[in-house]
């Protein structure tokens, strides 16, 4: 009876010891999941052509970098002035921004170009403005200031055809929402329209395309480039070199999401940004549909020697800068993107 006991007791002290060295806690918490770096984004505006930026959040791209990104619409002040502060690290904009600060002594670098041909198009307003000749004595509308991308392409246009801005067509400073009823009312007689959409919607009711960017013949005869890499991603010198960890990883999230694009479906791509875009579906399945027929996006990140050129040009034209002997170096930073191809190659 006693050997039985302490047979008992003997298994009883070694169950209780399996269990302890085997067995988990009740009270032992399971351990906390990898918390995400966030980044902050601004932007003036929600718009496609920054679509790899969206992309590398939705496909969670950022995530597998172990960063979330939190996009900022900037309405009526300057987008980039949180990045300059250092209340956002990126900022999505377009290239004269960036040479218009390498002018003034902000020191700031594009790291990704998200677009290779110029989507910006000159409507008329009907049948009766097919020529840039047609719109003298008339009203272009477009930009948000006189130094801003639309402005400088409608002066650009009219110098090309021997008019000047101002003496024989005044470019005026309209937000695309104000286009049609200006239009209606006989206040302007074209109008630029920066993306897709916006174009699409003039020629709906009644405009007509004057002058087409991302037509490579037309920009290659008005700015001596077929291509402009117009929109980008940057950030200031100080962010990019105390966190160049961090730039590296968004590079290369964004440098996924376009290899994504290349294969991607104009439907797959509109299901992928719509929910960053709530209730624009229809307007994004048209701009990526006309992106795949005319190559808007950029395919690598990079910038090319001439479409830097027709930049330089086209904003000193519309007077953001005076110095047109501008050193790449000072406004771009592409190592990154050498090293983000480099290890997706692999």
């Amino acid at each position: 009876m006693k050997k039985l006991a302490s047979l008992s007791l003997a298994c009883l002290l070694l169950f209780s010891l399996l269990s302890a060295c085997g067995a988990p806690k009740e009270t032992q918490n399971p351990p906390a999941p990898t918390e995400l770096q966030p980044i902050v984004f601004t932007e003036p505006v929600r718009g496609y052509h920054w679509a790899p930026a969206y992309l590398a959040e939705t496909l969670g791209y950022f995530a597998e970098e172990g960063l979330k990104a939190d996009f900022q619409t900037v309405t009526g002040a300057d987008a980039s002035a949180p990045v300059f502060s250092g209340d956002a690290q990126f900022g999505l904009r377009g290239v004269e921004m960036a040479l218009m600060s390498a002018e003034a002594g902000q020191g700031c670098k594009i790291i990704y170009s998200t677009t290779s041909h110029y989507p910006y198009q000159l409507i008329g307003a009907s049948d009766k403005y097919t020529t840039v000749e047609s719109l003298r004595g008339g009203v272009i509308a477009g930009g948000q200031g006189p130094t801003s991308a639309p402005q400088a392409f409608s002066k650009a246009i009219l110098n090309h055809a021997g008019m000047q801005a101002e003496t024989d067509a005044s470019v005026i400073s309209m937000a695309s929402a104000g286009y049609l009823a200006a239009i209606k009312s006989g206040e302007i007689q074209a109008a630029v329209a920066t993306n897709p959409w916006a174009a699409k919607t003039l020629q709906d009711n009644g405009g007509k395309v004057i002058v087409d960017g991302a037509d490579e013949a037309t920009m290659e005869s008005l700015m001596g480039s077929t291509t402009y890499e117009l929109f980008m991603i940057f950030t200031t010198d100080a962010y990019l070199k105390e966190n160049p960890e961090t730039v590296q990883k968004v590079v290369k999230a964004m440098a996924k999401a376009s290899r994504w694009m290349e294969t991607a479906t104009p439907e797959e791509i509109a299901k992928q940004l719509e929910p960053l875009f709530e209730g624009r579906y229809e307007e994004l399945l048209y701009s990526a549909q006309v992106d795949k027929d005319t190559k808007l996006s950029n395919p690598t990140g990079y910038h090319t020697e001439s479409g830097l050129k027709a930049a330089i040009s086209l904003t000193a034209l519309s007077g953001g800068i005076k110095n047109t002997n501008v050193d790449p170096d000072q406004i771009y930073d592409e190592s990154f993107l050498d090293q983000a191809w480099t290890e997706l190659s692999k």
